[in-house]
């Protein structure tokens, strides 16, 4: 069910409304979503038809030599012009810290060679890579990350990230079919017998279908070692919790105030939820837990992408 710009509005503004601590930081993330949305065009993908074969041994599209290259290309050559853009938007307020990182990473922007090393690493899960290049640069990691995986998503045409189109090709991996990465969250949508759990990434924002039951990361299927934490007053989500590795996986189980979802489709509430940012308070649940996150695109990758893969 795809919102209107309208829709989408309002729904934000109730949930700020709610949630008030996350207004600034929500609203920051909506424009920079907004603004890269509008300015970068994607990149030209293969066709639809060839995903299936060209996914079919678990390389993500974004990692297959032909397309890798491109991508990172395409990303560093619009780099610089992406942050003259937020930098210079009246409709986005950049806090004081975030703008001088952000000013930072423009003088990098305009060495193409490195700014295409940063998005080759980026798409690669080079963790080493991009520490050297933060390091040799002297810029913060998380501003290369949080950055580099906006402009990346921007780039990556919609149809790409839509679950129908990897649940009909079959692609049931415990990591994104287009980027690599794993998971940041899931969310449960109904279907004819029963709910269905899908996969969110954090990068490129891709969401694809996994098997209802198990551990995304490290692929535990005892459910004697998975339990679920639904913290108070937060009906929409819960935290589902591997003791086997010690992960968390925030879950979307649907939001009972605003539901009027199709029976085999996203409700509306689903459109904030996807968005990691919106439940920071439950990673603060998680860390007084015990917990690890895992996914985050702020994050170094986690283990390679044949952990934990489903069998």
């Amino acid at each position: 069910m795809e919102l209107k710009h309208k829709e989408k509005e309002a729904l934000w503004q109730t949930f700020f409304e709610q949630h008030a601590y996350l207004k600034e930081t929500g609203g920051w993330h909506l424009s920079l979503e907004r603004l890269l949305g509008e300015a970068l065009t994607p990149v030209a993908f293969p066709p639809k038809e060839s995903w299936k074969e060209l996914t079919k041994e678990g390389l993500p599209l974004l990692q297959h030599e032909d397309l890798l290259p491109c991508v990172a290309a395409a990303a560093a050559g619009q780099l610089d012009g992406a942050l003259s853009l937020v930098l210079g938007s009246q409709d986005i307020e950049t806090p004081e810290e975030m703008h001088q990182s952000l000013t930072d990473l423009r003088a990098f922007a305009a060495n193409q060679e490195a700014a295409t090393a940063l998005f080759t690493a980026l798409l690669q899960q080079d963790d080493a890579a991009i520490r050297r290049l933060a390091a040799e640069h002297e810029l913060q990691e998380t501003s290369l990350r949080l950055f580099g995986w906006a402009v990346i998503d921007a780039l990556v045409p919609a149809e790409a990230k839509d679950a129908a189109v990897w649940e009909e090709a079959g692609w049931t991996r415990n990591y994104c079919p287009v980027c690599g990465r794993q998971p940041v969250m899931a969310v449960l949508r109904k279907e004819q017998h029963g709910r269905a759990r899908f996969l969110v990434c954090d990068g490129c924002h891709t969401v694809w279908p996994y098997a209802r039951v198990g551990c995304v990361y490290c692929g535990n299927q005892d459910l004697k070692k998975m339990k679920i934490l639904e913290p108070e007053g937060e009906e929409a989500m819960r935290l589902d919790v591997c003791e086997e590795c010690h992960a968390y996986l925030k879950t979307y189980q649907g939001c009972k105030q605003i539901n009027q979802a199709a029976p085999d489709g996203p409700d509306e509430c689903e459109e904030i939820y996807r968005h990691d940012w919106a439940t920071l308070h439950l990673d603060l649940a998680g860390q007084e837990q015990g917990l690890v996150k895992r996914g985050s695109a702020l994050l170094p990758s986690t283990p390679g992408p044949d952990e934990g893969e489903e069998k």
